[in-house]
């Protein structure tokens, strides 16, 4: 915006002010000030009329004295006139030589020299008082007529674009009558254009602005008139813009805003000076929402002028088309530009301050565009453009991030759950108080950088700013598993850190450290799969994928983005470019998203070695039971399982309560088929039984399955059998199957001396034995392992080998 502000004004007015009032008790002294200005303002002008009648004297003289020499000139020339007449009549002119021709010739040229320098001077004389009143002509018009003033000045550009189209003209040939004539000029301009800004404003002020601005009719009349001059001026300028241009006095080029919007403009820069770019309390880098609410209440209460009156001025002005109120706030930009770069300093200083004035300005902008339909060029995207702020900005941001992130993650308490259980429902993610707060500082990070309008900054903000979070999250749990799997499970049942209480075994204390940081991983990763498909993150991705173009992997973008460039931003910010289908199913966060899948998985996987270690562990006494071949059984559980069974029941319903249903299915699953291996290859192929121990064995596996079916999860154990410990219960029926039919046969369709023999039979076929074992209804085990059983059966085994021998 060019000439909205006089750069001498503005110093003088800031030094008056500074200089009278510097505390709140100099206020007091306004009254004095002003009495005191007054007089000084008489003096001075009663200084101006004494040199406006000496001037009117000299002016008076000068002309008197052009008026003599005019009239010497016009003798001059009537003498000169009578002797070329004169010489014409004479038919021959006889000398006796050629000496009194040449003296007359003489004599007529000087007289023709000095003929043409009175007309010059006539002409100078005439060029000098033309300009001279054309100047007084404006003064004398320019407090109460404002198109004589306009009459004036066109007067006087039209009198330099005459001279400039007559060659040796006298105000171009007279260097200082030329200088004379373009002073003149500018002081029309200067001072119609002051008096009409001085009125325009008056009138302003009059209808209420800055405040809601409630026009009169006389108000209106006078600002019409002040913009009918204004316009007057900027339209003569406009039009003689070469000739005032080769003159070197161009005060007004096609381009610009008419006069009037900038200064009406003007006002709003005086008020932002004084408020906000001074050494006053509410000059603050930090608090941009001041400033940009003052300007906004400012536009605001002139857009109805602009709107009802001054687009009607205009229109008549016959400057052309053009829509007021979008030229206007066009003109306001620039201030708001000029306090972003006086301000420059302080957000390189302090970087968290830029989020704050980009939101604040994000939020002017749209309500400039959405409320008063402004379709111009911003100032937010030359603001992010800059370096040095935004880089301020994205060192700020991660400063800030890592240094909360590292703070909170160095508490005991970090991966303590944040929710009681029953607050969060066994399928979604119960956070850590870690979790969560790295949630919390990736979203609150995106939530300041939304409003960046460039695909290229956010990256470099997500690559720079968010990423570190989520990796310092991902090498914390890392480590934790880490720990664990190098300590903990090695010693599972040993003393704990003392951490845990008398009521709590090691195991149900690990699980819990496990489950935590499964639920750390399964939560953030729940979060950012949510990230993966807001509309903000899908179009980074876009972006980067059209940044790739086919040549490269998207995924590996962050290697690039520290050398990115102009030429990149124009690539990324470009939202029509081509994207490759074959990416776009991924995402920005896809590679979190794959790492913390992995980290839960991992913790999920080390619950299960720990459960089924532990539980195996207990299980060494069933495994090392003196006999299984008894000559009766107790319906009750074997002894050696009476300390088992309470912590098993104990850890099924902890899994349930700790993880997802899924992922406790996968547990339990694992742990039954650990369980169920066990038994076969450890207890029920490695002892001797006879029916009755078999039985027992029956009994100690269904006690067992019940109480894995116990669980939340325990219908989805079940096989395809409908049992969790299929193979077992093959085993036992194996192993309790009466020797012939005078016993009962229970479930199993033969007695063992009807089929055992069939796969004791090394001449039987083998596809005949498994046709067999399938009849009896065992589908788990192999021929192999039950012909395996039924030589555990001593009380049949050693009668056969009696018969085979």
């Amino acid at each position: 915006m060019t000439g909205v502000v006089n750069l001498e004004t503005r110093q003088a007015i800031q030094q008056f002010l500074d200089g009278n009032f510097t505390s709140l008790e100099s206020l007091g002294l306004v009254e004095e000030l002003l009495k005191e200005e007054e007089r000084t303002h008489a003096q001075l002008e009663r200084e101006v009329e004494e040199a406006c009648d000496a001037a009117k004297t000299v002016s008076a003289e000068a002309t008197n004295i052009a008026n003599s020499v005019h009239e010497q000139a016009m003798g001059l020339i009537d003498v000169h006139s009578q002797l070329v007449e004169s010489a014409g009549n004479e038919s021959s002119w006889e000398f006796r030589d050629g000496t009194e021709v040449m003296e007359l010739v003489s004599a007529l040229a000087a007289e023709l020299q000095k003929h043409q320098k009175l007309r010059q001077a006539k002409q100078y004389i005439d060029a000098f008082i033309a300009v001279k009143q054309i100047s007084e002509q404006a003064e004398r018009s320019l407090e109460r007529d404002g198109q004589g003033v306009l009459s004036a000045y066109g007067s006087a550009v039209a009198l330099l674009a005459n001279e400039q189209e007559e060659p040796g003209a006298t105000i171009s040939s007279a260097q200082h009558l030329h200088e004379y004539a373009k002073e003149t000029v500018r002081e029309i301009w200067t001072s119609a254009e002051r008096a009409a800004s001085d009125k325009q404003s008056e009138s302003l002020h009059k209808m209420g602005w800055p405040g809601r601005v409630e026009p009169s009719a006389a108000d209106l009349q006078q600002f019409g008139s002040s913009f009918a001059v204004l316009a007057g001026l900027d339209r003569i300028a406009r039009d003689a813009y070469d000739i005032l241009e080769r003159n070197g006095i161009a005060q007004h080029s096609r381009d610009e805003a008419p006069l009037a919007l900038q200064h009406m403009a003007r006002q709003v820069d005086i008020r932002m000076r004084y408020h906000f770019e001074s050494a006053r309390g509410t000059s603050r880098a930090d608090r941009p929402e001041w400033w940009l609410g003052q300007i906004l209440g400012m536009v605001r209460s002139l857009v109805p002028l602009l709107e009802l009156h001054v687009q009607r001025l205009h229109d008549g002005s016959g400057l052309g088309e053009l829509d007021v109120r979008n030229e206007f706030i066009r003109l306001v930009l620039p201030i708001v530009q000029r306090k972003l770069v006086r301000d420059r300093p302080a957000y390189i200083d302090n970087g968290l301050v830029v989020a704050q004035v980009v939101r604040e300005l994000n939020e002017f902008e749209r309500t400039l565009q959405e409320v008063y339909f402004y379709d111009g060029a911003g100032v937010l995207d030359d603001l992010l453009r800059d370096n040095d702020v935004f880089g301020a900005w994205v060192d700020a941001e991660r400063s800030a991030a890592m240094e909360a992130y590292v703070e909170d993650s160095a508490q005991p308490d970090a991966f303590v759950q944040l929710y009681e259980d029953s607050m969060v429902d066994a399928d979604h993610p119960k956070p850590s108080r870690i979790a969560h707060r790295a949630v919390q500082l990736v979203v609150g990070i995106a939530d300041r950088y939304a409003a960046v309008p460039s695909c290229m900054r956010r990256l470099q903000m997500l690559s720079t700013a968010q990423f570190p979070v989520m990796i310092a999250l991902i090498e914390d749990v890392e480590m934790q598993l880490d720990e664990f799997s190098r300590v903990s499970l090695a010693f599972l049942r040993d003393a704990t850190d003392g951490t845990t209480s008398a009521t709590q075994s090691p195991i149900v204390v690990r699980l819990q450290r496990l489950a935590t940081w499964y639920q750390t991983a399964w939560y953030v990763e729940d979060a950012v799969r949510d990230w993966n498909d807001q509309a903000m993150y899908v179009d980074m991705w876009a972006a980067v994928c059209r940044h790739a173009a086919g040549s490269a992997d998207p995924r590996d973008w962050r290697d690039s983005c520290d050398d990115w460039d102009e030429s990149d931003r124009r690539v990324l910010d470009d939202t029509d470019g081509s994207v490759d289908d074959k990416w776009l199913d991924g995402g920005i966060w896809e590679r979190t998203v794959t790492t913390l899948n992995g980290l839960k998985q991992r913790a999920l996987q080390l619950m299960v070695q720990a459960v089924c270690k532990d539980v195996v562990g207990q299980l060494r006494a069933f495994r090392k039971k003196s006999s299984w071949a008894s000559q009766g059984f107790d319906t009750d559980i074997s002894p050696e399982l009476s300390s088992l069974l309470p912590e098993l029941a104990q850890l099924v319903g902890l899994l349930s309560s700790l993880l997802p249903f899924v992922a406790a299915v996968h547990v339990l699953r694992s742990l039954a088929a650990e369980i169920d291996t066990f038994v076969v290859d450890r207890v029920a192929t490695a002892h001797s039984f006879n029916a009755c121990g078999g039985q027992q064995l029956a009994i100690d596996v269904d006690c067992i399955e019940r109480i894995l079916l116990s669980s939340a999860s325990g219908s989805a154990l079940r096989t395809s059998s409908g049992r969790v410990l299929a193979k077992a219960v093959e085993c036992t029926r194996v192993l309790a199957c009466p020797l012939d039919d005078s016993e009962q046969v229970g479930d199993m369709a033969l007695a063992l001396y009807e089929w055992a023999p069939v796969i004791l039979d090394k001449a039987a076929d083998d596809a005949e034995a498994a046709a067999l074992v399938r009849k009896l209804g065992i589908c788990h085990l192999g021929v192999g392992q039950v012909r395996q059983l039924v030589r555990c059966r001593v009380d049949f085994i050693a009668s056969y080998d009696n018969q085979s021998a």
